[in-house]
């Protein structure tokens, strides 16, 4: 899953240590569902992640 996502050009490990946790599960599946918006993707994160929402945005951003 990871190696897709950095196929995507999408760097969300170096945000969120854990892909597969809450966070990163949520923001993969609103992903898959057609969701493409990265501000409305990290406005999904749990508030327990350290990283911030604008962190998150650019990680997120992708070609």
């Amino acid at each position: 899953m990871q190696k897709a996502l950095i196929q995507m050009n999408l760097h969300l490990h170096k945000v969120i240590s854990d892909i597969t946790g809450l966070t990163g599960m949520t923001i993969i599946k609103a992903i898959a569902a057609g969701q493409t918006d990265p501000q409305v993707l990290a406005a999904l994160k749990d508030p327990r992640i350290k990283s911030t929402t604008t962190e998150i945005v650019k990680a997120l951003t992708g070609d």
